[in-house]
């Protein structure tokens, strides 16, 4: 290769001669070991051949450096060549690993060509024009970066699809009224929507949206989490209704009304309609307690007016509006309308508390009358002994529970003494 130097070259550049054919045949030797590689050194290779053009034209020292710049420029193209592989084989490697969770994989397997085409397009570098392994290297981390959080999101979200699907499935397993778990009908009213609203989960997970998939995901496992505690409450809610029923039956009250709505709410339970089932569970629970205090309420009221009347009839009270009162009142109470004959006994309560006000209202008018007698009885009166009669017979009859009678004679010796202390005085 350097034959062609002349025999009268001094020392110094015998030396440099030599120098530069040491770097020229290191470099060489490195750039035949590259080519082995499937690295683009073809840059090197020109620049190896400039170097060799320096010798050739005795110039040594820019043989020198151009045959260490070839070597720099090899040297940088293996390793970016090396970075530029690996972060290939690194794509691929998570390419497959998403294909094998049946994830899409279409757009990193594109980030691939735009890589490569990025690297053949090439770039200026100090004067010479290299490969852009650099940038499509760049691309490559990106979308491996980018397809490992992808995959992390989609097995956070496909772990949690599973959960729910869990949990949806322990819903349409459970056993209904005793029978046997997962009936057809109670699975299909209970899950079914849910089963869908899963099934968009696992869409949205094969069009790349795992944060969405993830979401529906959890909602339905709280979803179904919710039911089964609802079927849970509900369930033992009408065992405690039947065994309440069961004792206010024993008390004589009429729960036909609330046994049919039970039934009603079984009849959603086993149908797999949770919720409603559960909601009409806690409204009888609360109307089945309100059902036996109104019972209560209206018997013991009812047993009470009746004493009151009957002792207020004996002092001569009789009253149509009471006697209509009570007799409603026994009605709605044969018919299990108790709150309604708790309102009629209210009726006839009013008229017996109208009729005790009126008699204290008489009995303090007449004790106020005697009062003024009493303080006009020497005053030589001529009317004085006819107010007095009038008076007296008032009280007796006050006694006697003839309030009306009584109230009328009041009536006529008020008159009789206001009139007579009203008179003029003779001169």
């Amino acid at each position: 290769m350097f034959d062609d130097k002349g025999p009268g070259i001094g020392f110094l550049k015998t030396t440099r001669a030599r120098h530069a054919e040491e770097a020229i045949g290191l470099t060489e030797g490195l750039v035949t070991v590259l080519r082995l590689t499937q690295a683009d050194i073809k840059p090197a290779e020109d620049a190896l051949t400039v170097a060799k053009g320096f010798f050739d034209a005795h110039q040594y020292a820019k043989a020198v450096q151009a045959a260490k710049r070839a070597e720099s420029i090899a040297i940088a193209l293996d390793e970016r060549f090396t970075g530029y592989q690996k972060a290939l084989q690194d794509l691929q490697t998570q390419i497959e690993s998403m294909k094998r969770l049946g994830l899409d994989t279409d757009s990193l397997e594109k980030v691939a060509g735009v890589a490569e085409e990025k690297v053949v397009a090439g770039i200026w570098e100090n004067g010479a024009f290299v490969p852009n392994y650099m940038e499509g290297s760049g691309l490559l981390d990106k979308a491996i970066k980018e397809g490992r959080a992808f995959q992390e999101k989609a097995q956070i979200a496909s772990n949690q699809i599973f959960v729910a699907e869990l949990a949806i499935e322990s819903v349409a397993n459970l056993r209904v009224g005793g029978g046997e778990p997962g009936s057809e009908a109670f699975a299909h009213g209970a899950v079914s929507s849910l089963e869908t609203a899963l099934h968009d989960a696992t869409k949205e997970l094969a069009l790349g949206n795992a944060d969405g998939a993830a979401t529906i995901a959890r909602e339905l496992e709280e979803r179904a989490r919710s039911l089964k505690s609802q079927f849970g409450i509900a369930t033992t809610g009408l065992k405690e209704i039947d065994g309440k029923l069961a004792d206010l039956r024993s008390e004589g009250v009429l729960t036909v009304s609330v046994e049919l709505q039970a039934k009603m709410a079984r009849d959603l339970l086993d149908r797999g309609l949770i919720e409603p089932a559960a909601a009409m569970a806690a409204r009888l629970h609360a109307e089945t307690k309100s059902l036996g205090d109104q019972y209560r309420k209206a018997t013991t009221t009812l047993s009470d007016a009746e004493i009151l009347y009957s002792r207020l009839q004996r002092e001569g009270f009789h009253s149509y509006e009471a006697d209509a009162a009570l007799r409603d009142a026994r009605r709605c109470l044969r018919e299990g309308s108790y709150g309604r004959s708790i309102h009629h006994l209210e009726r006839a309560l009013q008229a017996f508390a109208r009729r005790t006000n009126a008699r204290a209202s008489l009995a303090k008018a007449i004790e106020e009358t005697r009062t003024r007698v009493k303080l006009l009885a020497g005053g030589g009166l001529s009317f004085m002994p006819d107010i007095q009669e009038v008076l007296g017979r008032a009280e007796r009859e006050f006694q006697q529970g003839n309030y009306a009678g009584s109230s009328e004679d009041l009536r006529i010796a008020t008159v009789l003494l206001d009139g007579v202390t009203r008179a003029p005085e003779k001169k």
